[in-house]
């Protein structure tokens, strides 16, 4: 097997690698290089098996038609290089990496919007140029007022898109006090509420202070930033793109930038790329100008190695890959399809009505919190898992997902739930467990922002809890450290705390789950409020270990 890389990866993702394939190393960082001539990218992947790119032009048939790849592997999240098609016909698949760099562009927003707040650019250059000269005190006052900036507190920031970036942004900027003007179609007004509201296009361009770009590249959002919509500004309003160049008319832009019609720009992208010295917008003072580096972090080369060495280990284990753009090019893909007939509609409507269930009972607000359980087809198994960013309120059966226990999507047209990882590592570590419910209950959440652990103070808890819950160390939502937190710290027991994240409850079937739930939820609340007033006693030892057996035989009859 052997391997040609041109996308960056990591040293010790490397040196993996090649303790599984013959690897040549050829990174377009170092090597300045990037293919756009179709004979010359056949003539190099003759006698390769993997191609793992990131910038490559690999949209013509022929390359996949002259060469014997085997797996493509993108260091991107939207493969827009690759002829998908193309690469489908021949079964090969196309492995990528989802929301790699979603942290890294959502900083880099973040930063851009205060730097021209503060016109902290403007005053850098000034500060570097020959026209920067104290020698009369009033040098210094003239300075100090030609730079006065602004505070974010009160200003309004309209969200263009908002999807994983257009979110983190959010998350990010709340603290300012800032409002939200946010405009996405394809999102709930429920989703929206908890950062802002919900508006029109028309509307966030007219009364946002700062408008910033997350929307993804379509048709139809081809000049979604027209020069209608560029009038609409206001003359005291800033535009952040760090999404694609053609979203925006550059060319109005330019103009309305240039005349001052709106006070400043931060340009990430562009339609002709990459950029050079002879980029009109270089010559504007108020204009940021950047050569696409919103996910140039070494942050960004770490996840999307690990994430593309994960995949390709099960790909080489003959495996269905977590991140695969085509999974159909795989065997059996359709008959695990096929085996999920009529009564797993019957396991989403359990799942739904527990989840409404959650929102009523006050355990979760809006899309917060996700449930899963699992199923067996004969020797298959599969798990019924809600999506990520669907409002309780809306959610009905058809929203559920089936994925199997790599993650990967058999059934279903959204996107699992972020902690997909949290619930499968559960699953495949523990045989008892059929079923998980990850709440924000008030009270677990109080003790996991506190990094509390619930000890073992009254009877009732330890048969359903399994002893004391413990509180797992903290993780990134979504990721695989919070997965791995969780399962240390869940062990044998129905329940675990998740550090400043609320908790996860596990049974035997979802009611079981659901009255683990219940019964950690009194529990925290009962501990929360006795030690307000003192520490509170413990269960004496022979207790819990008497406590403890009849845990086990609740878990063997399935009554949790």
């Amino acid at each position: 097997m052997k391997a040609f890389i041109t996308a960056s990866i990591t040293d010790d993702v490397l040196e993996e690698l090649q303790k599984k394939m013959e690897v040549t190393y050829e990174s377009w960082r170092d090597t300045g290089n990037i293919y756009f001539d179709i004979k010359e990218m056949v003539e190099k992947l003759r006698n390769y098996d993997v191609f793992i790119t990131v910038a490559d032009d690999l949209k013509k048939a022929e390359l996949f038609e002259q060469t014997n790849l085997k797996l493509i592997a993108s260091c991107r999240g939207d493969p827009f290089n690759i002829n998908l098609d193309a690469a489908t016909k021949r079964n090969i698949p196309i492995i990528y990496a989802p929301n790699r760099n979603v942290v890294a562009v959502a900083e880099l927003t973040v930063g851009l919007i205060i730097s021209m707040a503060r016109n902290l650019t403007k005053l850098d250059r000034f500060l570097h140029s020959e026209d920067f000269e104290i020698i009369e005190f009033e040098d210094w006052i003239n300075c100090y007022n030609k730079f006065m900036g602004s505070e974010l507190e009160s200003k309004t920031i309209g969200i263009v898109g908002f999807g994983q970036i257009g979110q983190r942004v959010a998350e990010r900027l709340k603290p300012f006090g800032v409002k939200f003007l946010i405009y996405d179609p394809y999102v709930s007004e429920e989703i929206v509420e908890e950062y802002g509201d919900k508006t029109d296009l028309n509307v966030l361009m007219k009364e946002s202070d700062f408008i910033t770009l997350h929307a993804v590249a379509t048709d139809e959002n081809d000049n979604l930033i027209n020069e209608e919509r560029i009038k609409m500004m206001k003359s005291s309003g800033y535009l952040i793109n760090l999404a694609k160049g053609s979203l925006v008319d550059y060319d109005y832009l330019y103009g309305a930038l240039k005349n001052n019609e709106i006070a400043g720009a931060a340009l990430d992208v562009f339609p002709l790329e990459p950029i050079d010295e002879d980029n009109e917008f270089l010559e504007l003072d108020n204009v940021i100008v950047m050569p696409h580096i919103g996910g140039n972090t070494t942050e960004v080369i770490n996840r999307q190695s690990k994430m593309l060495l994960k995949d390709i280990n099960i790909w080489l284990n003959n495996g269905i890959p977590s991140h695969v753009l085509n999974p159909e090019v795989f065997e059996g893909y359709k008959e695990k399809k096929e085996i999920l007939d009529k009564p797993s509609n019957k396991f989403k409507e359990e799942i739904v009505e527990i989840c409404k269930k959650l929102l009523s009972d006050g355990h979760v607000i809006g899309s917060a919190g996700n449930v899963s359980m699992r199923i067996k087809k004969g020797d298959e198994e599969f798990i019924l898992i809600t999506p990520s960013n669907v409002n309780y309120k809306e959610m009905e059966p058809k929203d559920i997902l089936i994925i199997d226990l790599e993650g990967k999507v058999i059934e279903g047209e959204r996107n699992p739930s972020v902690e997909k990882h949290l619930h499968l590592g559960i699953y495949k570590d523990r045989e008892d467990v059929n079923a998980i419910i990850h709440s924000h209950g008030m009270y677990s959440t109080i003790l996991s922002t506190l990094n509390l652990s619930l000890p073992p103070i009254m009877e009732e808890l330890v048969p359903y809890l399994g002893g004391e819950v413990l509180c797992s160390d903290y993780g990134e939502a979504g990721s695989e450290e919070l997965a791995d937190n969780v399962k240390a710290s869940l062990e044998d027991r129905s329940a675990v705390i998740l550090a400043n994240h609320g908790s996860l409850c596990c049974g035997g079937h979802l009611e079981g789950a659901y009255t683990v739930l219940k019964y950690l939820e009194r529990g925290s609340k009962t501990y929360y409020l006795a030690k307000l007033i003192k520490e509170p006693n413990l269960l004496p030892e022979d207790t819990i270990d008497y406590e403890m057996d009849i845990f086990e035989l609740f878990k063997e009859s399935k009554k949790i």
